[in-house]
């Protein structure tokens, strides 16, 4: 008899304030993904906008969407309350202002697929400032720049990532949490594996948090670095460097 090995359920986690403007847009890109998401867990932290009407409109139409009301404060907590509550053996992130490219789950969850000792596929981002007609992907004439970086939304992550590193966003940081998560990835030696593909398309736009330049922004990333040498010290690793993000990313085809 043949036995049907069960498909990995995939949970997305949206911290979300305020972003009536945007959010729209970010859920139809998981709607058009190939691949179905089990849950799409919206964490509300008290929006007074369109947001949570668009978000019904969204329920209303199929989309497995779970709001999550969540007290106010950094994206950080927002996100672990997404993963405490979540059901799927992949997490994947989405800021509510972003957007996903077509055919991003296929590509990310096929690779997890094809190599089970894989636990982290990311890939690269893509900056923008306008949206196409479509509002889902940049504009032609839109200011871009791709690039890889440690941004979370580019990513999925199996579930027992989280465990393995001792927990996932550091609640302390304000700004920096994702650099952070790819710092402790790192000292782990987590394995992962970086694509040559865009995953995320990041809007800029003057209601970001990272469009604002504070001394808490820089001090936070600061902390993020300094927190790795501690911990590398104590562990008596800091003489070794970490791995170059170079040695992840998928060969040329």
């Amino acid at each position: 008899m043949t036995i049907a090995k069960a498909v990995p359920r995939l949970s997305v986690v949206m911290p979300c304030l305020n972003m009536g403007g945007f959010i729209d847009a970010a859920l139809r890109s998981i709607a058009r993904q190939t691949v179905p998401v089990h849950e799409v867990l919206l964490i509300d932290a008290g929006s007074t906008d369109q947001t949570l009407a668009v978000a019904a409109a969204h329920q209303r139409a199929g989309l497995p969407l779970r709001i999550i009301g969540h007290e106010p404060g950094a994206p950080s907590r927002a996100r672990n309350r997404g993963i405490a509550q979540a059901e799927g053996d992949l997490i994947a992130f989405l800021d509510a202002d972003d957007l996903w490219p077509a055919g991003k789950l296929e590509r990310q969850v096929s690779r997890l697929a094809r190599d089970p000792a894989i636990d982290m596929v990311s890939g690269y981002l893509c900056y923008f400032d306008t949206a196409d007609e479509s509002g889902l992907a940049p504009a032609p004439a839109s200011r871009t720049e791709r690039l890889f970086h440690v941004c979370v939304g580019a990513c999925i992550y199996r579930r027992d990532v989280f465990e393995t590193l001792g927990g996932a966003f550091d609640e302390t940081l304000v700004y920096g949490e994702d650099v952070d998560l790819l710092l402790r990835v790192r000292e782990h030696g987590v394995p992962f594996s970086i694509l040559r593909s865009v995953e995320l398309y990041y809007r800029q736009h003057p209601k970001s948090m990272m469009a604002t330049n504070t001394e808490r922004q820089h001090a936070d990333f600061r902390r993020a670095a300094h927190k790795s040498l501690m911990r590398r010290r104590a562990a008596g690793t800091l003489a070794t460097p970490l791995p170059d993000f170079i040695q992840f990313l998928e060969p040329s085809t």
